[in-house]
């Protein structure tokens, strides 16, 4: 992968990492947790390298030694920057957006703004409020940012495929399962009976990924 630059809406450089797809298939861009950085993911992203497909780590503002501080708005300007990024590609190839826990309430803000061929969401919270509640019921004041995925899922129109764990200690289990019930069809529910929050990547998650990938980003784009 070749690290690059793009350059947000507000005038912010960020650096992030690419490598195009093989052939026709996909890019995957992938909006991380709170945890970490874009580093973390790679034992994730050399699995769907070596499946042909593209991968477009963005790193956020304020993240992994990039300038500018994490906001709701300014995370939206990010990914709105990658997704910009890629369409400006000479060959511009079907698009996946993949969150993953926070990085799931800014995919589902870019899967009503940019046509997509598939949304995969792993760990998806309803929103931060109701995530904030969940682990501070007697928190009194109020979230400022939201990220209310709940609120959107009726809006998109995509495929989406949905992971979590049932014991996710950090998002809880039926926050994922209310949205998956909203969503829309095509949809596709996966959970995990033995696994937690930051554990999921074992060889079947692999797999089911990739095969919904490739079920509705490849097998039925027009020939």
């Amino acid at each position: 992968m070749q690290v690059i630059k793009i350059k947000v809406a507000d005038g912010l450089i960020l650096n992030a990492w690419y490598k195009p797809s093989v052939a026709h298939k996909p890019v995957i861009v992938y909006l991380h947790g709170n945890a970490g950085h874009i580093g973390f993911r790679m034992d994730l992203m050399r699995q769907f390298l070596s499946a042909g497909f593209g991968v477009l780590l963005l790193e956020y503002r304020g993240y992994g030694g990039n300038p500018g501080k994490p906001t709701e708005s300014g995370l939206y300007e990010d990914g709105r920057a990658a997704m910009r990024f890629l369409q400006g590609e000479k060959q511009h190839k079907p698009i996946v957006l993949y969150g993953e826990s926070l990085g799931t309430g800014i995919a589902t803000k870019l899967a009503m703004e940019f046509p997509v061929c598939a949304l995969v969401l792993q760990s998806p919270y309803t929103s931060l409020t109701a995530l904030a509640r969940y682990h501070y019921p007697l928190l009194p004041i109020p979230i400022i940012d939201k990220y209310d995925s709940l609120s959107r899922m009726q809006q998109i129109h995509t495929p989406i495929l949905m992971l979590h764990g049932k014991l996710d200690e950090v998002v809880p289990y039926n926050q994922g399962l209310t949205l998956f019930n909203l969503a829309n069809r095509p949809k596709q529910w996966v959970e995990f009976s033995t696994k937690g929050h930051n554990d999921l990547w074992n060889e079947q998650f692999v797999y089911v990924v990739i095969n919904f990938i490739n079920t509705y980003c490849i097998d039925q784009q027009p020939k």
